[in-house]
């Protein structure tokens, strides 16, 4: 009895057909793998001092992360300044990103009402309306920022630590609510570690920058933010020294982990 050549050409066919899908299933796999999660900060000093980026990045790498990261930033630059800034869209539209974080300046919302309606709001819609044009699948996330070491005397009611980083979380937290967009609580983290251990300083001398601490912390609470996960046992010290690094890995994971739903932090 001679064999039916169709019916074994169909057979064929089939597992030839399965065996292209299956390979096709791992190469996109491995295709998806290989892509580094891309990165962009927007900001000014408070993103840029001590290259915070790349803090951040060399914490991600030595945690197995694959990620690229960029930032654009300039020195003193409000959400006003950096709607204005062609480089700002440009940095938008040169990758696809995967997560950009937006700050503002340190003062951005603690502005008269009139102005922040009037001013600010308008120039952060101008922003998130590009990154949504430009990047509709990226993760926006809102970086907040941190009270002066002594307040800000010039304003009422500000003239604290405390009353100023509550003001600026409150901005923060309202931007959540308007946008629904995450905030990664960093004042809040250095909040936390003000009040537990004094000893490690995270200014420079004006009382406003970040010293190398500072930026480290910061860096921790980014990689809990966008990882979600502790940045606790990262071996990745930077100029530090392992204990200080613990404490800031620690602190910041328990932030911003534990306060994920309130931050709007996925």
């Amino acid at each position: 009895m001679k064999p039916n050549r169709l019916a074994f050409t169909q057979k064929q066919t089939g597992r030839f057909v399965l065996d292209v899908m299956i390979i096709g299933c791992f190469l996109t796999l491995y295709y998806f793998q290989q892509q580094p999660t891309r990165i962009l900060f927007i900001g000014n000093s408070y993103t840029y001092r001590n290259n915070m980026p790349e803090l951040f990045e060399n914490i991600a790498k030595a945690n197995g992360k694959n990620v690229y990261v960029e930032h654009c930033t300039k020195g003193k630059a409000t959400l006003f300044i950096q709607s204005k800034r062609k480089e700002v869209y440009e940095s938008l539209r040169k990758k696809k990103w995967d997560y950009i974080i937006v700050q503002g300046s340190s003062r951005d919302l603690l502005r008269d009402t009139r102005t922040i309606q009037h001013k600010t709001l308008p120039a952060l819609q101008k922003i998130i309306g590009e990154i949504d044009r430009t990047n509709p699948n990226a993760t926006k996330l809102f970086y907040m920022t941190w009270g002066y070491r002594n307040g800000f005397s010039k304003e009422e009611n500000m003239e604290s630590y405390a009353q100023m980083t509550k003001k600026v979380r409150n901005g923060y937290l309202r931007l959540k609510e308007l946008f629904q967009i995450g905030v990664v609580p960093v004042g809040m983290a250095w909040y936390n570690l003000r009040n537990k251990n004094n000893n490690i300083v995270l200014y420079v001398k004006d009382g406003a920058h970040p010293s190398l601490k500072g930026s480290y912390l910061t860096a921790c609470c980014f990689y809990a933010g966008i990882f979600q996960e502790k940045a606790e046992g990262t071996n990745y010290y930077s100029k530090l020294g392992p204990k200080t690094c613990r404490i800031l890995q620690r602190v910041a994971s328990k932030t911003v982990l534990s306060q994920k739903k309130r931050y709007l932090l996925k």
